[in-house]
C-alpha cells in the first residue's frame, strides 16, 4: 500500500483525540463495512491509538523516577518514567511535566508528590514536595543525552563569554532555549519570525548541509558521507531537548538518506507518516503539542508543492517555500497566538541571515570538542554582524500589521490549508484502492 504509514498516522492520531469518548472506538468499526484496505488499516490504528491513550493514567500521590529530557524556566519534562505502585515500579508510556527548579537537564531523578492526568501534552503533571537528580545514575541512551547536555552547557558558556550582547538571540536560535526577556519575546512574536527560534526542519536542514559539506571535503562516498552527516545531525537534534520538531526533522532526514543509499523508492508523504506514527507509538499525547502539529503541517504543505517548484527560479521558489510553510502553520497561530501578515516575505531575508549564523555557531562545537577553545571563540564572535542584522530585522517586522487570534480566521485558514493539500498534494482518490 503506497500510503500505509500516512493512513496509520491518521488512524493513531484520531484514536488518541477520540480516546476521552471511548464509544467512538466501536463506532469506527463501521468503516470495516467498506471493505477497503485503507479503511481497515485506519480502524486498526484508530483502536491502537485509543488503547494507548487510555493506558497509565495516574492520579494521586506517587513516587516517580525518570530522566530529565527538557528543562524550562519553571518546569522540566521527563521521559523513561516509572511510578511506584502496588509495591513495585511500573513503567509509564507517557512523559511527565514536573514543576520544579531542583532538577537539571540530563539528570536521572527521584520525585515524590501529587501526579495528575490531563488531556494535554505532557499528559501527566506533577507538583513535587521533594525532587532530586543525579547525572551518575543514567544509562543507555540517557547516558548519551546526559553527555550531550553537559557539552551543551560548555557551548552556552562559550556563547556567554564571547557574544554577550546577542547571547539570548543566539542560544534561542541554536537550541530553542527560552532566553528572551518578556519584551523581546513579545517583539519576536509580533514579528512573525518566531519559527526561527523553535528548532525545526529549517534548522536541521541548515545544520545537515553544513555537516554534509564538511564531510565531503574528506570523502565523496555516499555510504560514508550520508550516514555520518545524519548521525551528527541527530546528535544536534538531541542537544536541543530534543524538541518534537527537531527530532522529527532529523529522523525524517536519516530515514530518507537510508532509502536513498539503498536506492529504495520514496513517497515523501508516506515517509512523513512513518516518522509521525512512531512518534505517537512512543508518546500518544504528543499529538496535542502545538509544536508537533505545526511542524508536521508545515512539512506536509512543503512536500505537496515540491514537484511544482523544480523549474521555477530561485526567488519564486524561496517565496513559495516560505508561503507554503506559512499556510501550514497559520491555523495554529490563529488559534493560539497571532499572525504577522508579512511573515512570508520577511521570512526570506530572516532565513538567509539565520543560515550563516547557525553555521558559525555549530562549527565552534567541533573546535570546542577537540580543545581548540580560542579558535571556537573567534568564530563565535564572527556571528556578531549576522546576529545584529537579524535583531534589526525582527524589530522592523514587529511593526507591521498583526492579526490577533480569531476562531473565524482559524476556520478560514484551515479550509485554505485543506484546499492547498488537496490541490497540490495527493487527492483522497489515491487512498480508495
Amino acid at each position: 500500500m503506497k500510503f500505509f504509514w500516512l493512513v496509520s498516522f491518521c488512524g493513531l492520531s484520531t484514536g488518541v483525540l477520540c480516546s476521552p469518548v471511548f464509544p467512538f472506538t466501536f463506532i469506527s468499526l463501521v468503516f470495516l463495512l467498506f471493505k477497503k484496505k485503507y479503511s481497515t488499516l485506519f480502524v486498526v490504528f484508530f483502536c491502537v491509538g485509543s488503547f494507548l491513550a487510555s493506558l497509565h493514567r495516574f492520579d494521586g500521590t506517587y513516587e516517580v523516577i525518570g530522566h530529565v529530557q527538557t528543562k524550562r524556566s519553571n518546569y522540566v519534562i521527563a521521559t523513561d518514567v516509572k511510578v511506584f505502585q502496588n509495591d513495585r515500579w511500573k513503567a509509564c508510556l507517557h512523559k511527565i511535566k514536573i514543576y520544579t527548579k531542583d532538577l537539571e537537564l540530563g539528570e536521572t531523578f527521584y520525585a515524590f508528590g501529587r501526579v495528575q492526568f490531563q488531556f494535554s501534552y505532557p499528559s501527566l503533571v506533577m507538583n513535587p514536595t521533594f525532587a532530586a537528580g543525579s547525572v551518575y545514575a543514567t544509562k543507555g541512551f540517557n547516558k548519551i543525552h546526559s553527555k550531550l547536555s553537559q557539552f551543551k552547557e560548555k557551548v552556552l558558556d562559550l556563547f556567554a563569554k564571547n557574544i554577550e550582547d546577542h547571547f539570548e538571540l543566539l542560544t534561542t536560535l541554536v537550541f530553542s532555549d527560552s532566553s528572551f526577556d518578556p519584551s523581546q519575546s513579545e517583539m519576536v512574536r509580533k514579528s512573525g519570525l518566531a519559527h526561527l527560534f523553535a528548532v525545526s526542519g529549517l534548522h536541521v536542514g541548515i545544520v545537515y548541509t553544513l555537516f554534509d559539506v564538511l564531510i565531503s571535503l574528506f570523502t565523496h562516498s555516499l555510504f560514508i558521507r550520508k550516514p555520518l552527516s545524519s548521525l551528527f545531525t541527530l546528535l544536534f537534534a538531541v542537544m536541543t531537548g530534543p524538541s518534537p520538531s527537531a527530532l522529527r526533522a532529523a529522523l525524517l532526514l536519516t530515514i530518507w538518506n537510508i532509502f536513498k543509499v539503498a536506492d529504495y523508492p520514496i513517497e515523501p508523504l508516506n515517509l512523513l507518516g512513518l516518522v509521525a506514527t512512531f512518534n505517537l507509538l512512543f508518546e500518544p499525547f504528543i499529538i496535542l503539542s502545538p509544536s508537533f502539529l505545526m511542524s508536521y503541517s508545515a512539512v506536509a504543505t512543503l512536500i505537496s508543492i515540491q514537484d511544482r517548484m523544480k523549474d521555477l527560479n530561485i526567488f519564486v521558489r524561496n517565496f513559495l517555500v516560505s508561503f507554503s510553510a506559512f499556510v501550514g502553520v497559520a491555523p495554529f497561530l490563529f488559534l493560539f497566538s497571532s499572525l504577522n501578515v508579512l511573515a512570508p516575505l520577511m521570512s526570506i531575508p530572516a532565513v538567509l541571515l539565520a543560515a550563516p549564523t547557525l553555521w558559525a555557531s555549530v562549527l565552534p562545537m567541533f573546535l570546542l570538542a577537540v580543545g581548540l577553545q580560542n579558535a571556537a571563540a573567534m568564530m563565535i564572535r564572527g556571528t556578531t554582524p549576522f546576529a545584529w542584522t537579524l535583531q534589526r530585522l525582527i524589530e522592523l517586522s514587529s511593526r507591521f500589521l498583526n492579526v490577533s487570534k480569531s476562531f473565524p480566521l482559524y476556520i478560514l485558514s484551515s479550509v485554505l490549508l485543506l484546499f492547498f493539500l488537496w490541490h497540490f498534494g495527493h487527492r483522497p482518490k489515491n487512498l480508495t484502492s
